[in-house]
């Protein structure tokens, strides 16, 4: 038996697309574990008139915890040999678990995984894990995988998605790593579990497909911080608990540097409010050579372009001229005030920050940039000010 495990905090608008995207999988051995958070807009109910429809349907209505807690209730009261995890708000492809479950079982593999699509409005962006598809034995997975995995040499990429929801396990592969994250973690609480169990995995899968949808709304990619204090001391508690469990399997493969890498990087779109000291930088942090008070383009209205625009519209560090996105379309739809990249021809203004965390993107981004308007500068984040002593210092890392 496969069990799925989908945590459901106030997800009504999705929830019924999500819940018949498991009930209507070709593989049918499931148990389907839905557990109810403490919601309170009507999801509970949804999750209740399903569980009348479908006898595989199993429901746990507890308080308000989190999703950390909420995964490993549905985790304790599983019976499948197998795991799996769907996030309230997003769907499936119809066959996911029927290509993740024989795949595992022809290579007797301890994880599977897959691609996904990113799902913004009507645009959906496909994402793999950036290692060729195939087994990986752990000589392999010592020698390809891990040297990489959470991140590589530059800021930032990752070769293996931290996300729980892409992956099947055995059950044995994640219970001892899901049951040990803390559960006052509110961000990075994929990763906490998914690199300890990929490291003491003895072998992998990694299919090539995008069976998953992981939907990306407004609310979800920005994020307001309520409690500086909190949420510092939420960032320096992933960052210390993950250390530690990754420091007792350093003797398979030492991961802690690339975990310093993953936390800031987290930490980044929110360093107005994580960063010690901020208010008082006389540029706009990680991008050195961006003065207060300069007029500047935005480019990039995903997470970390999101939360940069409404902190400079707040605080009028920066007067931003113009904000533009390629995926400026379906962001006018959510309410932003996004345009289309075509209009930078137009504007006269010569700085041009490029708010984008991933290497790649931002590289091609520079690239691209660079050729077509060589009169302006250019901004991207600085990494070496990132790594830096004085950096982590101010994120309460050290």
């Amino acid at each position: 038996m496969l069990s799925v495990i989908v945590p459901i905090y106030n997800v009504r608008p999705y929830l019924g697309q999500c819940i018949e995207s498991i009930c209507n999988q070709t593989y049918r051995d499931l148990e389907i574990i839905l557990v109810d958070d403490g919601s309170c807009d009507g999801s509970s109910g949804i999750c209740d008139q399903y569980q009348a429809m479908d006898d595989r349907i199993v429901v746990l209505h507890k308080e308000n915890e989190g999703l950390v807690k909420a995964r490993k209730s549905g985790l304790q009261m599983s019976r499948g040999e197998y795991i799996a995890y769907v996030d309230g708000d997003d769907w499936i492809e119809p066959e996911m678990f029927e290509r993740l479950y024989s795949t595992m079982a022809e290579n007797n593999a301890d994880i599977v995984m897959c691609g996904h699509y990113i799902d913004t409005g009507n645009i959906s962006k496909e994402a793999y894990h950036d290692v060729p598809d195939g087994y990986y034995g752990k000589k392999q997975l010592i020698e390809q995988i891990y040297p990489e995995m959470i991140v590589g040499r530059e800021f930032f990429d990752w070769k293996i998605y931290p996300a729980l929801w892409d992956k099947l396990f055995k059950r044995e592969c994640i219970m001892p790593y899901q049951m040990e994250v803390d559960d006052r973690l509110r961000m990075g609480e994929d990763a906490a579990c998914t690199y300890p169990a990929l490291l003491n995995a003895d072998n992998i899968y990694i299919l090539h497909e995008c069976l998953y949808h992981y939907r990306q709304t407004t609310a979800s990619m920005v994020k307001n911080i309520q409690d500086y204090i909190e949420e510092r001391l939420q960032f320096q508690t992933l960052y210390a608990s993950v250390a530690q469990s990754l420091g007792r399997y350093k003797d398979i493969f030492d991961l802690r540097g690339q975990w310093l890498r993953y936390v800031l990087f987290l930490m980044i779109p929110r360093s107005d409010g994580l960063y010690e000291g901020y208010d008082g930088l006389d540029f706009l942090f990680p991008f050195r050579d961006v003065g207060r008070g300069t007029d500047i383009v935005l480019y990039g209205a995903g997470t970390y372009g999101q939360r940069l625009y409404c902190y400079l519209e707040k605080t009028g560090f920066c007067r931003v001229v113009l904000w533009v996105d390629r995926n400026y379309a379906e962001l006018q739809k959510m309410g932003l005030d996004v345009e289309n990249p075509s209009k930078l021809q137009e504007s006269d203004c010569n700085i041009v920050v490029i708010a984008n965390t991933y290497e790649r993107s931002r590289k091609e981004l520079y690239r691209e940039l660079s050729g077509k308007y060589p009169t302006k500068q250019i901004c991207v984040i600085d990494e070496q000010l990132i790594l830096s002593i004085q950096t982590r210092k101010a994120f309460g890392l050290v």
